[in-house]
């Protein structure tokens, strides 16, 4: 169960990935009232698949809180990165947001972890390593900006401590308010990007609805069903071992749309890499 959760985690997360740089890429500006509006779908996710009533207490909210800036940080250098450069290396970079998880989970939790474990681990991030190598296209030479590696970083750092902080609540709260967790988080996070959408690009506040209302749609549904899924594998695969696991099949499977979708072009390193990825993913199912 624990795995065709993280595929449909997978399926849902490129998904995502695919909307928001397809209206980055054709509309550009307006990206934090779009990614506004990318949350409040996500939220409208989670309060329509509660089942047991919402509940809110004062705890929780400082939880949510946290997290709705994390959100909301981890959302927009998302939507920037993935609009200045190339999908397979943002995902990449991205997928390092693993790392904090990984070691939170075997650090504080004490989740155990084999030879066979840690060396498959260690095959994701070589397999990282080998994917950097690649060929600028003619039509992508911003794709190593600065900029473009400052919002990868952002996001990625934002999003490990996402996980942490949903497996946190989870513990804490032996799972009986993840989607008011979840529906706190988003809804703030909509919130801030909101205002700061109002204060920075108030000339786009027309445009960005009309244009950015049925992409923020879809984005926001897949982005709530990643988040769902994600707060389900915790419970049958630790965190440290759900995440590399995540991380390889999200390395892999963005290769893949990288080349059958966008034409990005790849080297033999990164050929390698995906074959690598492949690798430790079969070493984790028999960890």
């Amino acid at each position: 169960m624990g795995v065709l959760l993280i595929i449909l985690n997978q399926i849902t997360h490129q998904g995502e990935g695919m909307i928001v740089r397809r209206y980055g890429k054709k509309y550009g500006a307006g990206g934090m009232l779009f990614n506004a509006i990318l949350c409040l779908f996500s939220a409208v996710f989670f309060i329509v698949t509660d089942k047991g009533g919402l509940v809110f207490t004062k705890e929780l909210v400082s939880y949510g809180l946290v997290s709705c800036i994390l959100f909301a940080t981890g959302f927009y250098a998302m939507y920037l990165a993935l609009s200045m450069g190339s999908f397979a290396m943002t995902r990449l970079i991205n997928s390092f947001s693993g790392l904090i998880s990984i070691f939170y989970g075997i650090i504080f939790l004490s989740e155990g972890a084999s030879l066979l474990k840690w060396i498959a681990i260690a095959l994701v991030f070589v397999s990282a390593f080998f994917m950097r190598y690649q060929k600028k296209s003619e039509n992508d030479t911003s794709q190593f900006s600065l900029m473009w590696l400052i919002f990868v970083l952002l996001s990625a750092v934002s999003n490990g401590f996402i996980a942490v902080l949903q497996r946190m609540q989870q513990l804490r709260f032996d799972r009986a308010y993840d989607n008011e967790f979840m529906i706190i988080s988003l809804v703030g996070a909509a919130v801030i990007l909101l205002v700061l959408g109002l204060i920075k690009e108030k000339e786009k506040v027309v445009s960005t609805v009309k244009y950015g209302s049925l992409y923020g749609l879809f984005a926001g549904m897949l982005n709530g069903a990643t988040n769902f899924t994600n707060l389900a594998i915790y419970l049958f695969i630790p965190i440290s071992a759900a995440t590399p696991i995540k991380t390889g099949l999200g390395l892999v499977t963005s290769f893949l749309i990288s080349i059958f979708i966008y034409k990005e072009k790849f080297t033999k390193m990164q050929f390698i890499s995906a074959v690598i990825g492949v690798g430790a993913l079969i070493l984790f199912k028999l960890a």
